[in-house]
């Protein structure tokens, strides 16, 4: 293995970025750091070599950083590798990074296989929920701020899954809780950027009103942000079922409290859910439509988009 090559790649930019920062960062003792990026959707990748293997009088270490290493994926790229394949046998002083904000490779390529058997490989997949928990909670302790683990859940609620926005969102609390060092829930709900979920909820109270037209307004907003048809679903179907399953608590004789702690949801979400203006019967009806709608688009027979349309058309 050569171990001055990297490749890293995956889904989480801020991840990503990271590791590309700690390299750096153990690479370069006290002196200037000298940091040389070629975009390869621009420039060749025998420039970056070339300078990877250029010595200079002035400067004893270097980092080539090489972004949009597209050639490693099924894209079709005009780039002349002969010279990249024949670094990985060759000793090098200085360290070349490749960076990829994908998720896979193309593994049927012969220089990706010279990546796997050669080079430092860093993968990072986009993080489950229980990962997003537990790097918020990681991030709060390492500076001494304490956060439960309920409003851990909420900025995932309130912000989506976007570890970019969540990282902006955890730097903002801590800026403006420095001298407390604790993170509220009203510290979260007047902090936080609220996205996609707040759409959410309000495309939840527009079903459930049945006013098509501001249904599909929302619809098209959260197009707009990038949004999948098929997270919008599992997301009202998810507060479909906290609606149903608190209403027939509270009809037991539960408290708002006691159904947050017996679901493990944040007591906001409860009071969300208890808001929610119709009875357990009809949630109950939009839960099997949804979940026989979830089902069509995942086995081929509908178009998501078309399928969810027609949903918000036809309630």
């Amino acid at each position: 293995m050569n171990k001055k090559i990297y490749l890293i790649y995956g889904l989480e930019r801020h991840l990503i970025d990271s590791k590309i920062e700690e390299i750096i960062n153990s690479f370069f003792d006290n002196e200037e750091k000298n940091i040389v990026k070629y975009d390869l959707l621009e420039q060749n990748v025998d420039d970056a070599i070339e300078d990877l293997m250029t010595v200079s009088l002035f400067e004893n270490k270097k980092i080539i950083i090489c972004e949009n290493s597209m050639f490693l994926t099924s894209n079709n790229t005009d780039q002349d590798l002969k010279q990249l394949t024949k670094l990985f046998d060759n000793s090098i002083d200085n360290i070349i990074i490749f960076k990829l904000y994908e998720e896979k490779l193309d593994d049927r390529k012969k220089i990706v296989k010279e990546f796997k058997n050669k080079a430092n490989l860093i993968f990072f997949p986009k993080l489950k929920r229980y990962e997003l928990k537990k790097y918020i909670e990681d991030s709060f302790i390492k500076d001494k701020y304490s956060i439960d683990k309920q409003n851990v859940d909420l900025i995932i609620d309130m912000v989506g899954e976007n570890l970019d926005l969540i990282v902006s969102e955890i730097e903002k609390l801590k800026m403006c809780n420095f001298d407390e060092r604790e993170i509220s829930f009203e510290d979260i709900d007047n902090l936080c950027f609220k996205k996609t979920n707040e759409n959410i909820f309000d495309l939840v109270d527009s079903v459930i009103s049945r006013d098509v037209e501001r249904s599909l307004g929302l619809y098209e907003d959260l197009l707009i942000n990038n949004e999948d048809p098929v997270k919008m679903i599992a997301l009202i179907a998810t507060q479909f079922r906290l609606g149903y399953q608190t209403k027939i608590m509270l009809k037991d004789g539960y408290s708002e409290l006691e159904i947050s702690k017996h679901l493990e949801v944040h007591p906001y979400r409860v009071k969300l859910a208890n808001e929610i203006r119709t009875d357990e019967s009809i949630l109950l009806f939009y839960l099997k439509k949804l979940a026989d709608l979830d089902l069509k688009i995942k086995t081929g027979e509908v178009d998501k988009n078309i399928a969810f349309e027609m949903f918000l058309m036809e309630i």
